[in-house]
């Protein structure tokens, strides 16, 4: 009975689609994403630019892999946001936009050069600088003990955060086994050498990579922001 009041009393998150966390900072994004999101940019002619986060050397091939990058705000903007609203939103939306406002605090590549593993672990937490945080917030760190109320909160963007690390694992397994099997070999330090994006990188072992990370389809909406229709 006590746990049913308390669940009445935590309300459920709703995005206002207000578009300031479109334009509190630059935007952490997993590889594959740095892809997708510079072609839909170039099918819309906007100017995208991005960094790469963290990168680790690969001796073989004589390149360092990033394993993240930032997309980079222009003029204090998403080049995405058109007035306050997502303008890639039904075409392809970043993980960590769809899990705002439950964010990776930190993310920790973990590398186990005995076992040629590598695992990522993040760390979440809910941003205060969202709107309706902050008007929830006195509820919220009422139960802040309690995880699966916060869950409960922000079960939408919790799935996605959840998908978003599934992903991010997913591509460190596949970069462990080439390792495992001596085609690639990962060193710690960081070398003067060219950065190759991971998910680039893996596609020329995997081919099916687009479909293992269910964005092939994602090719299909991009052609239509190119007028390519498919009835020519």
């Amino acid at each position: 009975m006590e746990d049913s009041m308390v669940e009445h009393e935590v309300p459920v998150f709703k995005c206002p689609a207000c578009g300031l966390c479109c334009t509190f900072s630059p935007v952490s994004i997993l590889p594959h994403e740095d892809i997708v999101l510079r072609t839909i940019a170039d099918a819309l002619g906007l100017p995208y630019s991005s960094q790469p986060g963290y990168v680790i050397f690969e001796e073989v091939n004589r390149v360092n892999l990033a394993f993240s990058y930032v997309m980079e705000l222009h003029n204090g903007r998403c080049i995405f946001l058109s007035g306050s609203k997502c303008m890639i939103h039904d075409v392809y939306k970043p993980l960590i936009c769809r899990s705002y406002p439950y964010v990776p605090r930190h993310v920790r590549y973990n590398i186990d050069e005995r076992n040629k593993y590598i695992l990522a672990t993040a760390d979440y937490g809910v941003s205060v600088a969202c709107p309706v945080v902050k008007k929830d917030r006195e509820v919220l760190e009422k139960y802040s003990g309690n995880p699966a109320l916060v869950i409960r909160y922000l079960k939408k963007e919790y799935n996605a955060a959840v998908e978003m690390e599934n992903i991010r694992n997913t591509l460190l397994s596949l970069l462990s086994k080439l390792w495992r099997e001596g085609i690639v070999e990962v060193s710690t330090s960081r070398r003067d050498a060219p950065v190759v994006n991971l998910y680039e990188f893996l596609r020329r072992y995997y081919p099916d990579l687009p479909g293992i990370l269910n964005i092939d389809k994602v090719v299909d909406k991009i052609k239509v922001l190119r007028g390519e229709t498919g009835d020519e």
